[in-house]
């Protein structure tokens, strides 16, 4: 640390704190041992400059404290006290703390204290990192295993760091200091934890929706878990050829005219909504994608057939969608618990991402079929000229069909421009387009997607279409000018059908997937059974509380007793996931963390009860 970059001494009658090499040496040591590249990159930093005087001194009950320039980092009587103050607050239903700024690590060491699955701290500075780590032993708090870190960089790294670390609800906590020192930073990092959020949210509200037509609707598929092959089965078979992918955007039209020669030269992968324009124009696609599990999704492929193409599904889809024409049908790994749990029994599928739309499913399986480079037509995500689909999808053709004088299909299609928080944003040819909070969150999928070393490379035909970074724009002509390929792709795509046809004839996994069904069912019996009855438990533990017992009283130390007994039994059946997989938000069932015994018992008595309601439908789905 260069010495005009040095802490300065604290001012103000409190007593100044030196930085102690010994202890930035240890700690360095500690984050090492976990982060090595991170250790080597903040042992090198220099405090920022231009960055505010980091004023160290000790607090009022002897504990290191700090101003950073005129604000204050932490509390200058009880650093400690004031974030565990802090952390009391965080939402119950909370699994993973986002601490921006590190300060000299209070917040960190509170979330972790208040028993949080993981705390991710996102730091501007490095340098800065370094000053604080001279300050205070926290060789406990970086060895955590639940401990994370983004530091320098640009702030939308928080984005990969949140997707990695398997959050699902984030509790915040903001150091004021350290987001006035370096704003801008801040504010990118905040607004990619708020797409996450956003993403989750979105996520949440869609369970509460289609949660149980999921389970209904893989219930009536299981059998076919077993028949048909997984997508894992088609890695890397196409590997050396292009791909163009076909969403349904309304920019489609302006390729289909010419998609008969793409096809030549290109692997069609088609999402189902596009593939009534692909067959108007007269041309079958090589892989059809159909994930969502709704009947009005099924009526996007509802009297059509394409012999010619390979179905791609997810066993939660509407069970007609494995009645359509197609030259062969796999399965993508099931997305919910109950799939993945006969999945276990058969054999693993195979990952498809998902990202909310279909589009981002039918690129990743482009992804994992080898192709590349890879070319999107149609993904235009945005409202380019104030058209939300291409012509001949079923959307389009449905606002058509129910437009009358008093009602023209004009005002669904404004509906649909304003029903998600329309705003404007960049497109692919430097002009504005408008878009929706929805359809950003699928780019940025995208671009969380292309930012990864093994992504192959993308370009769009969407001129008009939201700028997604790391998918550059390119022209029909460019994709014109390769080779013809058309010979090679039907060898290839013959030998994936015939993949399909020997897996039905030879597997086993039909026998193993009803052995599943028979296992998990008597799985599913025992958790309702065991949460109905701990949630008697609680119920009567939490009305000796309230009619004056205490926690020692044999009633319910009892009751306690039985409880965890119950608890370690829930947690240790092997189908927990599926029984869980239908309860409400944690936030919405269990509300602010309990303040004592008899506040817990009471959030406990809602979770046994949502749990065995879960395992009840599922079991009544299954038979």
């Amino acid at each position: 640390m260069s010495p005009e970059a040095a802490p300065k001494p604290a001012g103000r009658g409190a007593a100044p704190l030196a930085p102690d090499q010994g202890l930035l040496a240890a700690n360095l040591a500690s984050l090492g041992a976990r982060f090595p590249e991170l250790a080597a990159l903040v042992s090198g930093a220099e405090y920022p400059g231009g960055y505010p005087p980091l004023e160290p001194f000790l607090a009022a009950k002897g504990s290191p404290s700090a101003r950073l320039g005129a604000l204050a980092l932490h509390s200058a009587y009880d650093p400690g006290l004031e974030a565990a103050r802090l952390a009391a607050a965080l939402p119950a239903a909370a699994d993973t703390v986002l601490v921006l700024g590190f300060g000299l690590g209070y917040a960190a060491e509170a979330a972790l204290a208040a028993g949080l699955e993981r705390v991710l701290v996102a730091e501007a500075e490095p340098g800065f990192l370094r000053a604080a780590l001279a300050l205070r032993d926290l060789r406990a708090l970086l060895a955590d295993e639940r401990l994370g870190f983004v530091a320098g960089g640009r702030g939308e790294g928080l984005l990969c760091a949140l997707e990695a670390s398997g959050a699902r609800r984030i509790g915040w906590l903001r150091l004021a200091a350290a987001e006035a020192a370096s704003p801008e930073w801040y504010e990118v990092a905040r607004a990619a934890a708020e797409r996450f959020s956003a993403k989750e949210s979105i996520n949440e509200n869609t369970l509460r929706r289609f949660g149980r037509l999921w389970v209904r609707n893989l219930a009536k598929n299981l059998p076919l878990v077993g028949r048909l092959p997984g997508t894992a089965l088609l890695e890397g078979r196409f590997a050396g050829l292009p791909a163009l992918v076909l969403a349904a955007g309304p920019s489609l039209d302006e390729v289909l005219p010419r998609l008969r020669d793409l096809r030549e030269r290109c692997l069609l992968v088609c999402v189902d909504t596009a593939l009534r324009s692909l067959l108007r124009a007269g041309v079958e696609p090589d892989f059809l994608v159909v994930v969502d599990p709704q009947y009005w999704n099924w009526r996007h492929l509802e009297g059509l057939r394409s012999p010619g193409s390979i179905l791609v599904s997810e066993s939660a889809a509407w069970p007609a969608v494995f009645r359509f024409e197609a030259r062969a049908a796999f399965l993508g790994g099931s997305l919910f618990p109950l799939g993945r749990a006969i999945e276990r029994a058969v054999g693993a599928k195979g990952e498809l991402g998902a990202g909310g739309s279909v589009a981002t499913s039918a690129w990743d399986l482009a992804r994992l079929l080898g192709a590349a480079p890879l070319y999107m037509a149609g993904l235009d995500l945005s409202f380019p000229a104030g058209a939300t689909h291409a012509r001949a999808s079923l959307f389009e053709q449905r606002a058509l069909a129910a437009g009358r004088r008093l009602g023209p299909s004009e005002s669904a299609q404004a509906a649909a421009l304003l029903s998600a928080e329309p705003r404007g944003a960049p497109d692919n040819s430097g002009g504005l387009v408008r878009t929706d909070k929805r359809m950003t969150l699928y780019a940025w999928w995208f671009e969380s997607r292309l930012a990864r070393p093994a992504s192959p490379a993308t370009r769009t035909l969407s001129a008009r279409g939201l700028a997604i970074p790391g998918m550059p724009l390119t022209d029909l002509e460019a994709i014109l000018a390769l080779p013809p390929r058309r010979a090679e792709l039907d060898a290839r795509l013959a030998a994936a059908a015939e993949l399909a046809a020997g897996y039905a004839r030879e597997s086993g996994a039909a026998a193993r997937a009803e052995a599943g069904r028979a296992a998990l069912l008597a799985d599913l019996g025992r958790i309702e059974a065991t949460a109905f009855g701990a949630e008697a438990l609680a119920r009567e533990a939490g009305a000796a509380l309230a009619a004056g017992a205490h926690a020692g009283d044999a009633v319910v130390a009892r009751a306690l007793d039985r409880l965890a007994a119950a608890d370690a039994e829930l947690l240790g059946n092997e189908s927990r996931d599926v029984a869980g997989f239908l309860l409400p938000p944690m936030d919405e069932l269990l509300g602010r963390r309990p303040r004592d015994l008899r506040e817990s018992l009471a959030q406990s008595e809602a979770l046994y009860h949502s749990v065995a309601d879960s395992a009840r439908y599922h079991l009544e789905a299954l038979a």
